[in-house]
């Protein structure tokens, strides 16, 4: 589908920093409230790049969100949100993007590794054999999907592209266990918790598409 040019629709940008609109408030932070402007943020993002008339820019700057607000103020939001949220989904898509950006040579070791491991890579759609760029291509390209493509098969994209990282991770983890057992150990770790991401975002693929999403995230809102 062709996106909207820039001459089009100008979309308001919504505003990433909901904790400044609490902050100030008499009686001190709400964390109930800050979750759900948060996680109504979120779905606000994947419903303007959803949009069929949001143009080619727009969708640029939700792929490449962290370069303008911060990884802190994505944490701040959205760390600590349920996984099948709205924006415990995106908060996990952003971190893979910005793991791969920063370390992009060694994650490209990991996917190779993994690669014959995990048949996922079929749904990741990495090149073969994968470098840096191409990494950094894909999971470009994971997010453009949840702007301006299928939203549940993005998210499974991901979910996949975790997969095969982890799988590589326990590889080496394996390779590393004679003659350095702790960093086996803190890698096996680290490949454990790629795992539950990945299955983490399959998750929410499966409850968007059912149309409880948004349900799960008003059902699981912290208290005090």
């Amino acid at each position: 589908m062709q996106r909207g040019s820039s001459a089009g629709i100008q979309y308001h940008r919504p505003k990433l920093t909901p904790l400044e609109e609490f902050e100030h408030r008499s009686g001190g932070i709400d964390p109930a409230e800050v979750f759900s402007a948060a996680q109504i943020i979120a779905a606000k993002l994947v419903a303007t790049g959803q949009d069929p008339d949001a143009d080619d820019a727009t969708v640029d700057w939700l792929v490449d969100l962290v370069a303008d607000v911060g990884l802190d103020t994505m944490a701040r939001m959205w760390a600590d949100a349920p996984a099948v949220t709205y924006g415990g989904a995106l908060w996990r898509l952003y971190a893979l993007q910005q793991a791969t950006q920063r370390d992009g040579d060694r994650w490209a070791a990991w996917y190779r590794a993994g690669y014959e491991a995990y048949v996922s890579r079929v749904i990741a759609g990495a090149s073969e054999p994968p470098q840096a760029r191409d990494l950094q291509s894909l999971i470009t390209k994971i997010l453009t999907g949840v702007y301006a493509g299928d939203f549940a098969i993005a998210l499974e994209r991901g979910g996949a592209y975790a997969r095969v990282i982890a799988a590589g991770q326990h590889q080496h983890a394996e390779q590393l266990e004679d003659h350095n057992p702790a960093a086996a150990a803190a890698l096996e770790h680290r490949s454990t918790k790629l795992q539950r991401t990945a299955t983490e975002l399959e998750l929410c693929a499966a409850a968007w598409r059912q149309g409880r999403l948004q349900t799960e995230t008003a059902e699981r809102r912290p208290t005090n």
